[in-house]
């Protein structure tokens, strides 16, 4: 697997959604992502069945993801408004 490849497998696992966010933050990122994905799925030799089920799954690590750097942000933003009134 390359090594890059490693890192960034790495890198979410941990709860760093910093290479994720920049794929949100452009238009089309997330399609981009799911889209690379199933490229990649399709050429594993599993069954169809097999296949899709990982896809859904990431779409759902996608999901959560989003989820969490919406919340993320919420927070932040938050937190300087507290800063700014006191």
């Amino acid at each position: 697997m390359n090594e890059q490849f490693k890192h960034i497998i790495s890198t979410l696992s941990k709860g760093d959604t910093s290479i994720v966010e920049n794929f949100f933050r452009l238009p089309g990122g997330r399609k981009h992502l799911e889209n690379i994905t199933l490229m990649l799925i399709n050429m594993l030799p599993h069954h169809h069945d097999e296949k899709e089920a990982m896809f859904l799954g990431f779409v759902e690590v996608l999901e959560r993801m989003e989820r969490r750097i919406r919340r993320q942000k919420e927070g932040q933003e938050i937190l300087e408004n507290v800063f700014l009134n006191t």
